[in-house]
Parts: structure tokens; sequence; C-alpha cells
């Protein structure tokens, strides 16, 4: 249903002029027959055409009509929106997500690289305090 002003549009036995018809008393017999079948066997249009009779006129009734229309555009309006509202919310909290994660991984290769440093320091300076005894005992022999 691509056209939303015409409710009636998957029923090819009825339209919104014999309707007009059925209700102002202008029907044909033809006509006036193809709607009471349609009302027999769709209790949906059965139940339309009922509440259409309770109208006093036919303005009062176009303008239901519009503002039913205009309600049904806003209801089909209101989940676009909000699922444009979400999709841009969970947009940026992925970005977010993916700077604090880059971060963090920065943070932990720095760190890890710091630590490194000081081992290699530590493992130099063991070396030359080793080397420095070797010296000192070498010396002591002789």
């Amino acid at each position: 249903m691509a056209d939303l002003s015409n409710i009636l549009q998957s029923n090819d036995d009825l339209n919104e002029e014999q309707l007009k018809k059925y209700l102002s008393g202008e029907a044909s017999a033809e006509e006036l027959h193809a709607v009471e079948k349609n009302m027999a066997d769709d209790p949906f249009t059965n139940d339309a055409v009922e509440g259409l009779q309770n109208f006093s006129s036919e303005a009062k009734l176009n303008d239901y009509v519009e503002q039913l229309n205009k309600k049904l555009h806003q209801q089909l309006e209101l989940p676009k929106k909000r699922k444009e509202k979400r999709r841009i919310k969970d947009l940026s909290w992925v970005i977010i997500a993916v700077i604090i994660i880059l971060l963090l991984c920065i943070v932990a290769v720095w760190v890890i690289r710091i630590e490194r440093e000081r081992q290699n320091e530590n493992n130099q300076l063991k070396v030359e305090f080793f080397n420095k005894q070797d010296n000192s005992d070498d010396n002591f022999i002789l």
C-alpha cells in the first residue's frame, strides 16, 4: 500500500465513490447490491459503512477523514523519527567506545614499553654489577 490516502485500495470490489453513493442513497440497484454483498463478505467494510452512516453531513465526514489522515501520517512518522534519533545516539556511543578502546590500547602499549625499558635498565645494571664483581674478584686472586 504505497498510497496511504486510499485505505480501500486493496479492495477492488468497493471504492470511495460507491460508498458515497450508497450512503447518500444515490446508488443504482446494482451498486446497492455490490456494496451490501461486500458488507456481508467483509466485516471491516460492514463496520466502516455503519460508522460512516453515523455522520450527519458530508462536510463533517470529510473533516473527520482529513483528521484521520493527519493522525495516520503523524503516527507513521513517529517511529521513523524515533529510529533516526536512536541510530544517531547509537552511532555516537559506538564512536565513543572505539575512541576509549583505542586510548586504552595506546596506554597499555606505553606502559608495556616503559616496563620493558625498566627491565632492560635493571638487567644492564645487574650485568654491570656482576662485571664489576668479577673484575674485583680477578684482582683479588692475583
